[in-house]
């Protein structure tokens, strides 16, 4: 075999080079919400800290980061975690504290995080810093496509693409993230419902961010000829609204969709009765077995006497829509039947994306119970994902089903309990 010795010289001056840059001093800026309990993340990247090249390590911070926000020290995590075998590359969250010193955060404070590096490659000691700049830009939902103005025309059975300019919803800056449907409200005069609402069919399941650190999120979906059981017409309009509570103050921003083709004469929208028309209930669960609901109070059984409801307020709810009828006695004396559904909707789990590769090492034996338990009790210890509590109490470790997740096969959702035995 003939070397290019050419090649060889250039292909090592390459990895030099990116060896050097990984351990030089550097100071990577960008803007995040000013919001307290708001999450930033940070990777380190540091080959010398490995010393196991078998396992994932799990590394206290301690006299090695520390964080400041305009100068005034303040705490962060107690340890990071490896990315993965033997990648050098190590990931850590910090949680904004309310105040600082007594003062709230507010727009321009920059948080520093600053890496100890003990040796370089050469044995000498660095300093390496990332800062962020804070602030509390307000999201906004926008047109489709962006740039369009604020109410647009689509016909029935069309597909259109609304976008979401939202910087605090961007919690990781090297992998896109997501915004659960059911936070977009969609309403057509009275009727109420959520993008989650399986009539609008969307693609991707959540609204995606459009890439790394975009801010925008996007999701395309099918306007529907019915909306809770009410027939979408023509010269309708549908409002989307996006509620953005991540701020202290929360803000709210609406698109308007007029249903039928642009030159359609009867611009009039559609008013909503002076009453909005609740005609369902709709709750959020973390749990896969679904979740208890109380409804003794809602509008569904306002100015009725002594309902009897089967099933009951505060029974278990399984995910999915469950008709609850009630017998009561109407304002004017007379037994009346009144029936509505109750829908629990699953939230949303994201896992980062590096998780699913230490599974795959897991599943092929490669690392121990131990290496793959310590990356799921850092995810929950920092609040990363919520892991939903196992029914059965005495559960063992479904290794099949984890793995069948490393390989694709069911979701970040259905994954989740399976991590319980991990950290009970």
């Amino acid at each position: 075999m003939r070397y290019n010795y050419a090649d060889v010289v250039v292909n090592s001056v390459m990895k030099y080079l990116a060896i050097s840059l990984l351990l030089l001093p550097i100071s990577l800026c960008y803007a995040q919400s000013a919001t307290p309990g708001t999450v930033l993340s940070f990777y380190i990247n540091d080959e010398n800290l490995v010393t196991d090249h078998r396992g994932v390590m799990t590394l206290s911070t301690a006299g090695l980061v520390d964080f400041t926000i305009d100068g005034t020290p303040i705490s962060g995590p107690s340890s990071m975690v490896e990315t993965g075998i033997d990648t050098g590359q190590f990931y850590l969250q910090l949680t904004l504290p309310s105040s600082v010193n007594g003062r709230p955060l507010q727009n321009g404070d920059v948080v520093l995080m600053t890496y100890h590096q003990p040796t370089d490659n050469n044995g000498n000691p660095q300093t390496i810093t990332q800062s962020v700049v804070l602030s509390s830009i307000p999201s906004s939902i926008q047109s489709s496509p962006a740039g369009q103005p604020s109410e647009q025309s689509v016909n029935i059975g069309r597909y259109f693409t609304l976008q979401i300019y939202a910087p605090n919803y961007n919690l990781d800056s090297q992998v896109p993230d997501d915004i659960p449907l059911n936070l977009i409200q969609v309403r057509m005069g009275g009727v109420s419902t959520t993008l989650a609402d399986s009539a609008f069919h969307t693609s991707t399941g959540t609204l995606r961010e459009t890439g790394p650190n975009t801010d925008t999120f996007a999701a395309t979906f099918k306007i529907p000829r019915q909306i809770d059981g009410f027939p979408v017409e023509l010269g309708s309009t549908l409002e989307f609204t996006f509620g953005d509570n991540s701020q202290q103050i929360p803000s709210e921003s609406s698109i308007f969709v007029k249903i039928g083709t642009a030159n359609y004469q009867n611009t009039a929208p559609v008013m909503a009765p002076s009453v909005p028309v609740s005609r369902s209930i709709t709750v959020q669960t973390t749990n896969t077995y679904g979740t208890s609901v109380n409804f003794l109070n809602s509008t569904m059984l306002q100015g009725l006497v002594g309902p009897v409801c089967y099933p009951s307020s505060g029974s278990l709810f399984p995910i999915g829509t469950t008709t609850v009828t009630c017998s009561a006695i109407s304002p004017e004396g007379n037994s009346v039947l009144k029936s509505f559904p109750v829908t629990v909707n699953q939230e949303s789990t994201s896992i980062p994306y590096w998780v699913k590769n230490l599974a795959v090492f897991w599943c092929n034996g490669t690392i121990q119970d131990s290496d793959f338990g310590a990356a799921i009790q850092f995810l929950d210890s920092n609040k990363m994902i919520t892991i939903p509590p196992s029914q059965d109490q005495t559960s063992s470790i479904d290794k099949s089903g984890i793995c069948s997740w490393s390989e694709g096969k069911i979701t970040d959702n259905e994954v989740a309990a399976l991590f319980y035995p991990f950290i009970r």
